[in-house]
């Protein structure tokens, strides 16, 4: 078909307009390319985002089964069930107020675990003898250890304590000709219930206060030169008897009654303090 001059006019005018509407988009991205680049980063970005963000739901969703039960428990406010109905050993019950203790809670478990076997030793009498110092920090600048010392007064709130040897080394000073208390530090908590607790023996065991998450406390510098980091929210217990779910406990901070905390949880905690546990034998 033979195209007539009018026709011919219409069309290089089509053409004329395309090329000058490209020049244009090109002109257009030259002055502003950086923000046109920027924009398609920021939406790939926000793709892969959007795209990894599901794929994480997709993984929770198939894991929550399996874990979240268990991660669940110990964010939570700790399940915790009396021991009506379970086998345990009758350790005399003492709390830290029967001792007029806000702290001193490695004390009053030493005393707990004499009394058991009879030995008529008080909290207050293992504080005596215990090597102490009344601030984490001595007269001459060098740091405590509560590796070797009971750290501050039990009657005051602001009072630290100390780990299993000052207290071995104190019930050990205080216990009838024959008997020992003996450190089992390093024992798994299995092996624990197997060999001592399933014996009648009931175990100080070192944990956390009612078994929370512990936290950074403060830190101070040693003798040797190296950092000590004190576990805020460190507690010590006597153990005295177990079942399926829960460890049983004479716990100084809870008056009146036996108390049971989650077995992987105290298994967690007693791992976190450092496997620390004490037992007596003769």
């Amino acid at each position: 078909m033979k195209l007539n001059h009018k026709q011919k006019n219409n069309i290089l005018m089509v053409i004329l307009s395309i090329s000058l509407l490209g020049l244009l988009g090109v002109f257009i991205y030259a002055r502003n390319w950086e923000n046109v680049n920027q924009y398609c980063r920021q939406w790939r970005l926000e793709q892969q985002a959007k795209l990894e963000q599901r794929k994480q739901e997709k993984i929770l969703e198939s894991t929550v089964n399996v874990t979240g039960i268990v991660e669940m428990s110990h964010n939570m406010p700790v399940l915790t069930r009396t021991a009506e109905g379970v086998d345990i050993l009758e350790v005399p019950l003492i709390s830290q107020t029967d001792c007029g203790y806000l702290t001193g809670c490695e004390l009053v478990s030493g005393a707990m675990l004499m009394n058991y076997y009879e030995q008529g030793i008080t909290a207050q009498d293992l504080y005596e003898v215990i090597p102490k110092s009344d601030n984490p920090i001595d007269e001459n600048g060098i740091g405590i250890s509560p590796n070797q010392y009971f750290i501050g007064n039990p009657r005051y709130a602001n009072g630290y304590g100390c780990y299993a040897e000052p207290l071995l080394q104190a019930m050990n000073q205080l216990l009838s000709e024959g008997w020992h208390a003996v450190n089992i530090s390093g024992t798994d908590l299995e092996t624990i219930e197997s060999n001592y607790l399933m014996q009648k023996t009931p175990v100080i065991i070192w944990a956390t206060f009612r078994m929370t998450e512990p936290e950074m406390g403060k830190r101070w510098m040693l003798e040797d030169g190296t950092e000590f980091q004190w576990l805020a929210g460190e507690h010590c217990l006597v153990l005295v008897g177990s079942d399926e779910n829960y460890y049983y406990f004479n716990d100084p901070d809870h008056p009146g009654e036996v108390i049971g905390y989650e077995r992987d949880l105290v298994e967690l905690r007693y791992e976190q303090l450092g496997k620390q546990a004490i037992i007596i034998s003769r």
